[in-house]
């Protein structure tokens, strides 16, 4: 795809997705997924995070090095890198374990001076429940131009969304299907902290987004679904740059037009992304005597 001028970083999480019925793992991750898909999408993208100092964090690190995408101020810290082991069922995966982050959250990232002046080099900073950063969010927050975070399904019964509202830009909520009523409440629920872009999906079911105007509703594209994973981050991306294409800024809120558009051409990427093993592909045998989560 064509450059589009937008800078994207993905700064927080990453993984390996543990396939054990393959003996494979591959690159993932929310905050990672999205540094890829962004320059996937043409965007200049580049990932910020902790790596381990095992096998699968240096299969990252390596990955990411061969897609040209940049870290800048990664950390390696020594110990296990993130792992979650997923199981497939036929498309659809589930995660089964994990060893929730490893270093990430055993020596969770502290943003210096420099790396929040790094900050503001992009259009927008994405990040999410899984990296460990939300005791830093107010200062990510004062750094970026725009912030978005991807709950996932951790908003459920939590005050989640009171804690990040005052500092998100854009919240992602992951509510599965059949979840159309709880879509809608939960999206008021999220401008009433001051969020001023909510995104809910739904599994088969599509999604549901409002930016505080009347809410938009987008079907899923039709896929060739070879694995689902990182479909709703792919989609999450893919909107983020459509709304910043479009010109949303802090100061300038999305209309409602700009959203419906975004989330039209988010759907066909995230229908791509579904034809992919993994989140993205890359692949590596699963070290001998791994033990994954």
């Amino acid at each position: 795809m064509a450059e589009t001028g937008i800078a994207l970083l993905g700064f927080g999480d990453n993984v390996v997705d543990c396939y054990l019925d393959r003996g494979l793992m591959y690159p993932g991750g929310n905050a990672l997924n999205a540094a890829v898909y962004a320059a996937r999408r043409g965007a200049r993208a580049a990932y910020l995070g902790t790596f381990g100092s095992d096998a699968a964090g240096d299969h990252v690190r390596a990955v990411l090095a061969r897609l040209g995408i940049a870290t800048a101020h990664c950390r390696r810290v020594a110990g296990e890198n993130g792992r979650a082991q997923v199981r497939l069922d036929g498309a659809n995966r589930t995660f089964c374990g994990s060893n929730k982050g490893g270093v990430a959250r055993l020596d969770p990232f502290v943003p210096d001076a420099a790396v929040l002046a790094y900050l503001g080099r992009f259009d927008i900073v994405y990040t999410s429940c899984f990296s460990y950063l939300d005791p830093s969010l107010a200062a990510i927050s004062a750094a970026s131009r725009l912030v978005s975070y991807d709950c996932s399904w951790t908003w459920r019964d939590s005050d989640l969304l009171e804690r990040i509202g005052p500092h998100v830009d854009l919240a992602a909520l992951s509510v599965g299907e059949g979840g159309m009523d709880l879509a809608k409440a939960m999206i008021a629920r999220a401008h009433a902290t001051g969020i001023g872009v909510v995104l809910a999906t739904m599994g088969a079911e599509g999604a549901l987004a409002s930016a505080g105007g009347r809410l938009v509703a987008q079907a899923p594209a039709p896929a060739r679904v070879v694995d689902t994973l990182g479909a709703g981050d792919a989609f999450l991306t893919a909107t983020l740059l459509g709304l910043v294409a479009r010109g949303w800024q802090r100061a300038a809120p999305p209309g409602d037009q700009a959203l419906a558009e975004a989330l039209a051409e988010a759907a066909p990427f995230a229908a791509e992304i579904c034809g992919l093993e993994g989140a993205f592909g890359h692949g590596a045998p699963l070290p001998e005597g791994f033990a994954p989560c």
